[in-house]
């Protein structure tokens, strides 16, 4: 499990970078329709988890020779990590009564505001919900990582 924690450091790094920009975004900007959709468009965590899972997935069976276990274990360790901070995003912008990226209707799937317990039961939903399409994405990924070229070193120089 250590090594698969090392080799998601990137991509958690990378959620991490994107949690920070959208609640940049939404402390710069406020929160309003127009500055969400900028706000997804730049800083999707949630379309970035796919990306992750297909790139890690076919990442780790080419350089680190996981099986297909292995290399969705590797993803799911990383959405699992977005999925937190986007959980805790959520549960801080309720407790603080600020209005930010994380309890935006359009981001809970609502039309109008909802209250603290119904958002929680939202975001757990998609937690499951991401973490399964994580498990796919890095399925998909290992299947295509056979695709990606050898490591340098492995290439005869001439």
């Amino acid at each position: 499990m250590k090594d698969k924690l090392e080799f998601v450091r990137l991509p958690i790094l990378l959620f991490v970078i994107f949690f920070i920009g959208r609640l940049v975004l939404g402390a710069g900007m406020g929160v309003s329709k127009g500055s969400y959709d900028l706000s997804n468009r730049l800083f999707s965590m949630v379309i970035l988890e796919v990306h992750v899972g297909l790139l890690w997935g076919a990442v780790g069976r080419r350089y680190r020779g996981y099986g297909i276990g292995g290399s969705v274990t590797s993803v799911v360790l990383a959405v699992v990590v977005a999925q937190i901070l986007i959980f805790a995003g959520t549960a801080f912008s309720y407790m603080a009564g600020i209005h930010t990226f994380f309890n935006f209707p359009e981001a809970l799937n609502q039309q109008n505001p909802i209250g603290f317990g119904a958002a929680m039961i939202a975001r757990s939903m998609t937690f499951i919900a991401n973490c399964v399409i994580g498990v796919i994405a890095g399925a998909i990924g290992w299947a295509l990582g056979g695709l990606v070229p050898p490591a340098m070193n492995s290439y005869s120089r001439s």
